[in-house]
C-alpha cells in the first residue's frame, strides 16, 4: 500500500477518535478500520485482502498480526456496525461496505438512577414501562415472525436474533430474497435470511436500489433521492392498512 497521503488522512477525522475512545476499541482494530477506509476511498463497497492489510502493517510497525488476532480485529468492527459482511471468500478476503460513522450507533452505558425520595414512584413507573415494553416486543416478534411465514420462511419463537430486528427491515430482507430467489432457488431461506440481517445486505447500494425500485414500483427514471427503506415500508404499510 502507498505512503499515507493527506486526502486519506482526511477520512479518518477525530469523530472516528471519539467513537474509538468511548466503544475502547484496540489500536490493531483502529489501524484496520483506517486502512479499510482508504480502500474503500468512501464507494459503496470494497474486498480487502487482509493480507495486504498485514504487508502495509509489517512496513510501519515492523511486524505483522497473528492471523487469529487479525480476524478478531475484523471481527471486532463487523460487531460495532462500523463495517459490513456481503460475501465471505475465504478467511482473509471479503466483499465489505464500509459504513459512515453517522450511521453507526455508538455504545451507550446505562446510567443509574437516584434519589431515594421518590423511589417508590419511579420503580412502579419502570415496571409499568418494562412491562408494556415486554408486551411490545412480543407484538413486534409475532408481526415479524407472521410476515416472514407469508414467504414461507419460518422461524421459532426464540429465535430473537431475527425476529427482534425492526420490521422495516424484515420487510427489506424478504424482497432481497424475493429478488434472488427469481434468479436462483435458495435452497435454505432461513439460514440466507439469517445472514442478510445479520450483515445489513440491503446497505448495499445494488441491493438498495433493486429493493427501492420492486418494494414502491418506482423506476430507474424515478428521482429516489433520499428515499430510506425504514420510512419507505412504513408509508406502504400505511397505504395497506388504509385499503383494508
Amino acid at each position: 500500500m502507498p505512503k499515507t497521503s493527506t486526502k486519506q488522512k482526511n477520512l479518518w477525522t477525530e469523530q472516528h477518535e471519539v467513537f474509538c475512545l468511548e466503544n475502547k476499541v484496540p489500536h490493531a482494530a483502529q489501524r484496520l478500520w483506517q486502512w479499510l477506509l482508504w480502500e474503500a476511498k468512501l464507494t459503496e463497497e470494497v474486498e480487502p485482502d487482509l493480507t495486504d492489510f498485514n504487508a502495509w502493517i509489517e512496513e510501519t510497525r515492523g511486524k505483522k498480526y497473528a492471523n487469529q488476532y487479525l480476524k478478531k480485529m475484523f471481527e471486532l468492527l463487523k460487531s460495532l456496525g462500523v463495517i459490513g459482511v456481503l460475501k465471505k471468500f475465504c478467511w482473509k478476503i471479503y466483499r465489505v461496505v464500509i459504513r459512515p460513522l453517522e450511521w453507526v450507533q455508538p455504545l451507550k452505558k446505562k446510567k443509574l438512577q437516584s434519589g431515594n425520595s421518590s423511589y417508590k414512584t419511579e420503580a412502579s413507573n419502570d415496571c409499568n414501562a418494562a412491562v408494556a415494553s415486554l408486551q411490545q416486543q412480543h407484538s413486534d416478534l409475532k408481526l415479524n415472525q407472521e410476515t416472514l411465514a407469508e414467504n414461507d420462511i419460518n422461524f421459532d419463537t426464540k429465535e430473537t436474533e431475527v425476529l427482534s430486528r425492526p420490521h422495516w427491515e424484515i420487510r427489506a430482507s424478504i424482497v432481497l430474497f424475493q429478488i434472488r430467489q427469481a434468479r436462483k432457488h435458495i435452497e435454505n431461506p432461513e439460514g440466507w435470511m439469517r445472514e442478510c440481517l445479520r450483515n445489513r445486505y440491503w446497505e448495499s447500494r445494488r441491493n438498495y436500489l433493486a429493493i427501492v425500485f420492486k418494494a414502491s414500483g418506482l423506476t430507474p427514471y424515478d428521482d429516489i433521492t433520499g428515499v430510506s427503506l425504514d420510512t419507505m415500508f412504513e408509508e406502504l404499510d400505511s397505504l395497506q392498512q388504509k385499503t383494508l
